[in-house]
């Protein structure tokens, strides 16, 4: 089985909210027969109140990322395509998906989910191996990201491949949810409420981490709403 994740950037003469409509109702419809899983997060209204959580490297931000698990991306192309037709761009990566923590009581199929979601692509820095990055991110950063936030899903997805020559050299994607009031609320999204001193060590402590693997000039955060519509499809 492969997943494969597609960043998604709506059509210039279409509102959000259509573009909305379409990858909730149409887009599942039509890939109802063909997918294991389809999971939608979309940069929505519902989400607006974490813009200063956003950072883009490779403006603009796309509006979607849509993620897939089929039997064979050999068998998955037509969905690309399909993509292409309904969007302004698109970019997919095939991803190795390794769940941390899901706290599966804030999923309902084909609603939206509890908090918020938090995609995260990152590149890899020029100066650090491939091996070191991996190695600080499994043995050392997973411990401190479920540590110093509020996280309830930790999803970590090393990019296998590109599906386009031209996309960022990104090595990895993170998806991280989170309570709504993370949004806004700095002690929320550090698990840090009502004590001032342990949200200071938790920030410290989470960048010093993050600082040692992350390019922050080769980054883009997108806060989104997640919508699981398709989940373990028998096809």
């Amino acid at each position: 089985m492969e997943k494969i994740a597609y960043k998604l950037w709506k059509n210039n003469s279409e509102s959000l909210g259509q573009f909305k409509a379409f990858l909730l109702q149409d887009l599942v419809k039509t890939l109802q027969s063909q997918v294991i899983e389809l999971q939608v997060n979309i940069a929505d209204d519902d989400v607006k109140s974490a813009l200063q959580l956003a950072q883009s490297s490779y403006p603009a931000s796309p509006d979607a990322v849509v993620s897939i698990k089929v039997a064979s991306s050999y068998y998955s192309e037509n969905i690309m395509e399909y993509l292409q037709t309904a969007s302004r761009k698109v970019e997919g990566f095939i991803v190795s998906e390794s769940v941390i923590l899901h706290d599966e009581s804030k999923d309902q199929e084909g609603q939206r989910s509890e908090g918020f979601s938090q995609i995260v692509f990152l590149e890899k820095p020029e100066n650090m191996s491939s091996f070191d990055w991996f190695d600080h991110w499994t043995h050392h950063h997973t411990k401190i990201a479920i540590e110093t936030q509020s996280n309830f899903t930790y999803i970590q997805n090393t990019i296998v491949r590109p599906l386009q020559e031209s996309s960022p050299r990104f090595i990895a994607i993170i998806e991280e949810c989170f309570p709504s009031g993370a949004m806004s609320d700095p002690s929320i999204f550090y698990d840090a409420q009502g004590n001032t001193e342990l949200l200071s060590k938790n920030i410290e402590v989470m960048m010093d981490s993050c600082k040692q693997f992350i390019d922050f000039t080769k980054i883009e955060v997108i806060p989104t709403s997640r919508y699981r519509m398709i989940e373990s499809n028998k096809i």
